[in-house]
């Protein structure tokens, strides 16, 4: 090698060593289990069908249940903190005409929001993130709805308890979750997606996701292979019109990752008749 070109390379390769450090490793291929009867569970708002939904009652429900995950809804008031709430407005679940972002959490928390749901509940209030974390911690794990833009607070929020990034799935509008991902480029996000043929578009925006966010109306096989195949989990819901016995079948049959239903008694027992059909086999 002559001396000229060596001294090039003597150049170059700490460079090459160092980029090396910071290359993205192929994803690893999931298997796809046919049926799944270890799917994950996940509980819309908490067990919402027995408790005031979105609130601490709801997701001790969740955690006696056995499920594997809870979806919260997150919320910013107007001091900036997390609360945990579907709708923008307070009116739904509280009977008060005001929006969060315009209270304090110290105001929120003047507010019932459970007699709606039953005299049981009556007193129940709007919970912070932070509120739930304390009682979810070690319980369960953490199915985040962003339904504004995230702030750093969630983050340090979330860490402190221990469900960042470990123990956590973050979805929401897809522009939020590009948002999280300023605030750390490795947040384990659900992108949203129609269906297989949207999967190679995603990932050019959303490298390396946790898991794809879908409905049962998109089922299909090349769905569940093409996503395994690029090592991303498949979260499936039942909500609203999927509520049905049947079609849970056909998702835990389909070796889906998990499911999400406002039915959680429903799924408890289609997972156990399952079961026992597999016992016997």
């Amino acid at each position: 090698m002559k001396p000229a070109v060596r001294k090039i390379w003597i150049f170059i390769i700490p460079y090459l060593f160092y980029f090396s450090l910071f290359a993205t490793a192929a994803p690893q291929e999931l298997p796809t289990i046919k049926p799944n009867l270890n799917i994950l569970k996940i509980a819309h708002r908490g067990s919402k069908k027995f408790a005031p939904e979105d609130t601490i009652p709801a997701f001790e429900k969740a955690i006696e249940l056995g499920f594997d995950y809870v979806e919260i809804d997150v919320h910013y008031t107007k001091d900036g903190l997390p609360v945990i709430i579907h709708d923008q407005s307070l009116v739904r679940t509280t009977g008060v005409f005001r929006n969060v972002k315009d209270l304090t959490l110290e105001e929120i928390r003047r507010f019932d929001a459970g007699r709606w749901f039953g005299e049981k509940f009556k007193g129940t209030k709007v919970p912070s993130l932070e509120d739930a974390l304390k009682v979810m911690q070690g319980h369960i794990k953490l199915y985040l709805d962003q339904k504004e833009p995230p702030n750093k607070k969630l983050l340090q929020i979330l860490k402190k308890y221990g469900f960042y990034p470990d123990n956590i799935v973050i979805v929401g509008e897809n522009m939020f979750q590009r948002v999280f991902r300023m605030l750390d480029k490795n947040a384990p996000i659900m992108p949203n997606i129609e269906g297989a043929d949207d999967i190679d578009k995603i990932l050019k925006e959303f490298p390396h996701p946790l898991a794809f966010n879908t409905t049962h109306q998109m089922l299909s096989d090349e769905l569940v292979a093409k996503a395994h195949l690029n090592g991303v989990m498949i979260f499936m819901n039942t909500l609203f019109d999927g509520e049905d016995p049947a079609i849970m079948r056909r998702i835990i049959e389909s070796g889906v990752d998990a499911i999400q239903t406002d039915e959680p008694t429903m799924l408890l027992e289609v997972l156990s008749e399952m079961k026992k059909e597999s016992e016997k086999n």
